[in-house]
């Protein structure tokens, strides 16, 4: 793995070129991607100028977003039904609203429910004595987030849910940014939710679809290795600094996202007969 990766917006001719005569379909992560990271995540707003480009892109292109957030949260941070949303990292996935249907409910862990709200119930009480710990409930995983909790109390975050899951062998943990993940033991992460809207969108089988996943996050690594081993299309990592990564270009953060945006939009307008 390289740590550096181009720019996607100093070789945006290379990728133009390769599309020529393909289908694009793009991939949006939320946090960090076309929202900054915020310490409150629950104040992890878009700009309007970010959701003027996101809604301008999706006239002319499938676009997904792909979150660990639960679908219905991340669904009120962006608000266009025009696109698809796969939450908790693609285990619950609605393509765009047709005629006031929701299509395409993909929910592959809802056994799971009853188990999290249970882990979630046990975190909440388990971290009240420690400041700035917030746990989330993202439907199909518990996020807990210690962004804002004093660095000496990091261990003791990680005991106590590493004691919590110890009740629960079909949870698992994974870890993001300043958050520890419990998510299902389940076949299924962002990568799979890229082949499951891909075969929605009719195109999985398709030689001249071209996949763009854009993402800043470790759980977006599963989107980027299914586009690189498939080699069917390009991850691009959204980070300032350099990083092991499967992507094949980067972004520095979602205001350059905004300008990948706003570029593929003006260059299939130009291209377009």
């Amino acid at each position: 793995m390289q740590l550096k990766y181009p720019s996607v917006l100093a070789s945006f001719e290379q990728i133009t070129n390769n599309a020529k005569g393909k289908r694009i379909a793009l991939f949006l992560d939320y946090d960090g991607t076309l929202s900054p990271i915020v310490d409150n995540p629950d104040c992890a707003f878009m700009s309007n100028a970010m959701r003027a480009a996101v809604r301008n892109v999706a006239k002319y292109f499938p676009t997904a977003i792909i979150s660990g957030r639960s679908r219905d949260k991340v669904y009120k941070f962006v608000g266009l039904t025009e696109l698809y949303y796969a939450g908790s990292h693609g285990m619950d996935i609605m393509g765009p609203d047709k005629q006031g249907k929701e299509l395409n409910l993909f929910q592959p862990a809802t056994e799971f429910l009853p188990m999290i709200n249970e882990v979630f119930r046990s975190l909440v009480e388990s971290t009240t004595d420690i400041k700035g710990a917030k746990v989330e409930n993202n439907k199909f995983c518990v996020s807990v987030h210690y962004r804002n909790v004093d660095e000496k109390c990091w261990a003791t975050i990680g005991q106590i849910v590493h004691k919590t899951l110890k009740d629960y062998p079909r949870l698992r943990l994974t870890h993001g940014r300043k958050v520890l993940e419990v998510r299902p033991v389940l076949d299924w992460d962002k990568g799979k939710a890229v082949e499951f809207v891909l075969e929605s969108l009719g195109l999985s089988s398709s030689d001249d679809v071209l996949p763009i996943y854009v993402g800043d996050d470790r759980t977006d690594e599963d989107a980027f290795k299914v586009l690189r081993e498939g080699n069917r299309g390009y991850g691009i990592l959204v980070s300032s600094a350099p990083k092991e990564s499967n992507a094949f270009y980067s972004l520095r953060d979602p205001s350059e996202v905004m300008e990948f945006l706003k570029s593929l939009v003006a260059w299939k307008k130009s291209s377009s007969p």
